[in-house]
């Protein structure tokens, strides 16, 4: 149908409605993007955090456990004494000192930390922590030790029983056992009743015969920085073995890693039925 001259002029006064969007609208729909953008990195940011957290702290309860492990089983066999499988053989004791420790720097300019020394015999077959084989007749000394943050064991074997060192070996000495382990602090229960059982723990026994258990603990870090916001106030060595007052107990590090103290008593199986 043919339109009027009427309708044509109606229409083209028509107004016609604007396409797309306004300025506003564009302004308001950027914002809210942003905000949606930022949202979803900060969750991004917070659960990334939360899985190195994680990580990190399974790292060091690995690392602790492997630790006292490694302790724990020399300690089980100080004053190990190969006794001959001959029925009419007289059994006798370990000739020598079973456990000993000094509280020394490794090396100097360094936290003071403890050095632990477990002697036994040695079985044909074996190997000490080193991986050299043990000959027979040899007496195995193993030294635990902190070295730049570093767990390491020096061994030495001898026919007779060496002395226990009383400082801490050469730099570089032994191998390395752990790495990011701060401190090692022990305290050993001595008996003093004969009932062999620990009457008391102390740092410096006067007599190390009388030693039947050694309390451990070691102090593992995180191995990577920037784990924690700011400082991080950690129970010390001290304050997990209850050495110290409470104010002494905690450290305050501020190189933002985690820390953990690990601690566990061992007996020195040996020891019984074989107290001076």
């Amino acid at each position: 149908m043919n339109l009027t001259l009427r309708d044509r002029a109606r229409n083209s006064r028509t107004p016609h409605h604007q396409a797309g969007l306004t300025l506003l609208e564009m302004l308001i729909s950027i914002s809210l993007g942003l905000l949606l953008v930022f949202g979803i990195g900060t969750i991004f940011v917070g659960s990334n955090q939360t899985y190195r957290v994680q990580e990190e702290n399974a790292r060091i309860q690995e690392a602790g456990r492997y630790a006292l492990e490694i302790i724990g089983r020399n300690l089980r066999q100080a004053g190990y004494a190969d006794i001959s499988i001959d029925p009419v053989a007289t059994k006798t004791a370990f000739q020598g000192t079973p456990v000993n420790g000094v509280n020394t720097i490794c090396p100097l300019g360094t936290p003071v930390t403890d050095l632990l020394t477990v002697q036994y015999d040695g079985r044909v077959g074996e190997q000490d922590c080193q991986a050299n084989n043990v000959n027979a007749g040899d007496i195995v000394q193993h030294t635990f030790f902190i070295e730049n943050n570093v767990l390491r064991c020096n061994a030495v074997r001898a026919a007779a029983a060496p002395a226990p060192p009383a400082a801490c070996p050469a730099a570089n000495t032994g191998v390395e056992l752990l790495n990011n382990v701060e401190d090692l602090q022990v305290l050993y229960g001595i008996d003093i009743t004969g009932d062999q059982s620990a009457d008391r723990y102390t740092a410096t026994p006067a007599n190390w015969n009388q030693v039947v258990t050694a309390r451990v603990c070691v102090l593992v870090r995180s191995p990577n920085i920037g784990v924690v916001a700011g400082n991080q106030n950690f129970l010390n060595c001290a304050g997990a073995l209850g050495t110290v007052a409470a104010g002494a107990a905690f450290t305050n590090a501020a190189d933002t890693r985690l820390r953990r103290a690990f601690v566990a008593t061992f007996n020195l199986r040996n020891r019984v039925n074989n107290l001076p």
